[in-house]
């Protein structure tokens, strides 16, 4: 499943949304009234405030959009800590170290986002082109806050196939630690998901083989893969961990390499 369209509410920005259509291919209707946006599903909408996804069907679904500077991701990096964050653990390194970290399945961006407050760089890889556009505007405007530019200054934001870009990583910029997040495809139809994961569980269902993935993070990184998981699920693969950390809700397998 993918956004038929790119609509904008806001005049200001037709240039902005016609942009983004050329780069995802999609059909940008400028006028958000338009009868013609009912032709579609969902749509990519420029607010004036952010870049959304809406499902056009939902009257009362208002835009999807990701966001670091307020709400539960400001009130989460305000109180990170490195013994705090359990995938800060998982790493079981510093940021004075300077390790070379990769988040292969970026997604909503919120544990590269984490990482970065803890003053940890990263390199984030995302497949989804839809994805990543919500993620790169929600860095965009978290680059542009003052309490948040400084984490968002840390984050380098890739679209690309992450199996193909650790393929072709050559050997003297090989990451110290690979992070994987393949949660999103394994599809949870329970009505405790809200209505946006489910959005974005449909857009990724297709979007990543998880099996190769980790494969390929085992071949590229130089010290350790890190993978989370529902605390209850299987391992990845059937691949057992070198060991594991335990969390509430969810769990960090650890390969050592």
């Amino acid at each position: 499943m993918t956004p038929g369209i790119v609509v904008t509410t806001n005049s200001g920005q037709q240039a902005a949304a016609q942009h983004l259509a050329n780069e995802l291919k999609l059909p940008h209707i400028p006028d958000y009234n338009d009868p013609d946006i009912k032709k579609y599903d969902h749509a990519l909408v420029f607010t004036h405030d952010y870049l959304g996804l809406q499902v056009i069907t939902e009257k009362k679904f208002m835009p999807f959009y990701i966001d670091f500077v307020t709400g539960k991701m400001r009130y989460r990096s305000d109180r990170a800590g490195l013994k705090r964050e359990l995938l800060a653990r998982a790493l079981n390194v510093k940021p004075k170290d300077h390790p070379r970290i990769i988040d292969a399945t970026a997604g909503l961006g919120r544990d590269s986002f984490i990482l970065a407050t803890l003053g940890f760089t990263v390199t984030a890889l995302e497949r989804s082109p839809i994805i990543f556009a919500l993620l790169r505007d929600a860095l965009h405007r978290a680059a542009l806050d003052s309490a948040t530019g400084l984490i968002a200054s840390r984050i380098e934001l890739l679209h690309t196939d992450a199996a193909d870009w650790l393929a072709q990583c050559s050997a003297c910029h090989r990451p110290d630690i690979i992070y994987l997040d393949p949660m999103f495809p394994e599809r949870d139809k329970s009505a405790s998901v809200k209505k946006e994961m489910v959005i974005l569980q449909n857009l990724l269902a297709n979007d990543a083989d998880s099996t190769g993935l980790l494969t390929a993070a085992i071949a590229c990184s130089t010290r350790r893969v890190v993978v989370k998981r529902p605390r209850l699920a299987p391992a990845l693969s059937g691949l057992a961990p070198s060991y594991t950390l335990i969390g509430k809700s969810s769990r960090f397998d650890i390969y050592l390499v």
